[in-house]
């Protein structure tokens, strides 16, 4: 059994307000201009392109759902498909939040 002593330091969090990408990612996703679903494919669309798996992680959802969205927007993806989420907590009470999945480029509907 091993015995950790010492002073725990919480890291230090991004906050949305300082980081424009995060903004325009929230922008983007609530005003319906952006796809997240956990399936393979989308309904009635087609992929274009792929850009392969992202991932973001933080100790704040919002930062990680919102900063994947992010990265994928800057590659161009309109899509993320396969999302997923997971949680791992900490002894202390941190929370610890990933999110990922594939983004994608769709074929303009018709």
């Amino acid at each position: 059994m091993a015995i950790f002593k010492g002073t725990k330091t919480k890291p230090v969090e991004e906050d949305a307000k300082s980081d424009p990408r995060l903004g325009h990612a929230k922008d983007v996703y609530m005003g319906g201009r952006f796809k997240i679903v956990t399936l393979d494919a989308i309904p009635a669309r087609e992929v274009l392109g792929t850009f392969g798996l992202i991932v973001c992680r933080s100790y704040n959802f919002d930062n990680a759902f919102y900063g994947l969205i992010a990265q994928a927007l800057e590659v161009n993806a309109d899509a993320i498909l396969g999302y997923r989420e997971s949680v791992a907590f900490h002894p202390e009470g941190d929370r610890y939040y990933s999110c990922y999945g594939t983004a994608v480029r769709l074929k303009p509907v018709k």
